[in-house]
């Protein structure tokens, strides 16, 4: 019976222009397939939507539970010219679709659109779950240039713990944390703090309000990948092989000493 069911759900999708995977998971995009998709219809509200399609279950009061869906990358750019070889690991380069960004003359400067760009086809590099929480904002700055925000947890079930959530899930290697805007689908995006309404890390930490020393609702996430490729990002080229991937979005900390110029107040006693 089970297998019937996920056979119908798979036939649905594959009707309604989705391309789907083994047991459900959603598949690699091609230029007319629907991205964002039913079920795979959940949205952070910011940028990462361009890169992910995920899955939101929620508990009977409404409350958010869980995702799952998957991560993705591209290994041509909008011309269709191949990224490359990494010459060190001798994988072939990969990089998150970017979506669509103007210039300021209103001339296209890249247009990465899972399912709309003809020359993009997005690929499955990860598969991801999350679980609902929140972090302290911190920055986003680098040794190599901007890269994924950093946000600060506690380890352990503390009673100190600034608000609920605020602590790294277990079992699991959720080590990616990302935030929601108010215009998420999570049922918890109209409480979301001004500060926290942005749609870039560049954002979270310049645009004012500041979200640096914040608290934001959002997801950890798990990432698992599928295949083998070099993964750019955050001006480092990153070796990714399958398996759990704590390396390429590894953006928690916790016990963090904070330097004098931007002061963060800790998160336990």
């Amino acid at each position: 019976m089970n297998k019937l069911i996920i056979v119908l759900m798979s036939l649905a999708m594959m009707l309604s222009g989705t391309t789907v995977q083994a047991r459900g998971w959603p598949g690699d995009v091609y230029p007319g397939d629907t991205f964002h998709a039913a079920p795979y219809d959940f949205l952070f509200g910011n940028h990462i939507d361009t890169h992910i399609q995920l899955n939101l279950k929620t508990s009977r009061g409404g409350t958010p539970k869980s995702l799952m869906g998957a991560f993705y990358i591209i290994f041509t750019d909008d011309q269709g010219v191949s990224l490359g070889i990494d010459p060190a690991s001798g994988l072939p380069l990969a990089r998150h679709p970017r979506g669509l960004e103007l210039n300021e003359d209103g001339t296209v400067k890249h247009d990465e659109r899972c399912g709309i760009s003809p020359n993009i086809i997005c690929k499955v590099g990860w598969r991801m779950r999350g679980l609902p929480g929140a972090a302290k904002y911190i920055s986003h700055a680098g040794v190599n240039g901007d890269d994924h925000p950093i946000w600060m947890v506690n380890r352990a079930e503390e009673e100190s713990a600034p608000v609920p959530g605020m602590v790294i899930p277990q079992p699991g290697s959720y080590t990616h944390i990302h935030w929601i805007t108010r215009t998420s689908t999570d049922p918890r995006a109209s409480d979301v703090l001004d500060p926290c309404n942005k749609q870039n890390a560049g954002q979270l930490e310049d645009q004012d309000p500041t979200a640096v020393n914040e608290i934001c609702q959002g997801w950890f996430l798990q990432i698992l990948a599928v295949k083998d490729f070099a993964f750019e990002h955050g001006g480092e080229i990153i070796p990714v092989h399958r398996g759990i991937d704590n390396r390429t979005h590894l953006n928690t900390v916790t016990n963090y000493r904070s330097p004098t110029v931007v002061p963060i107040t800790q998160t336990r006693d």
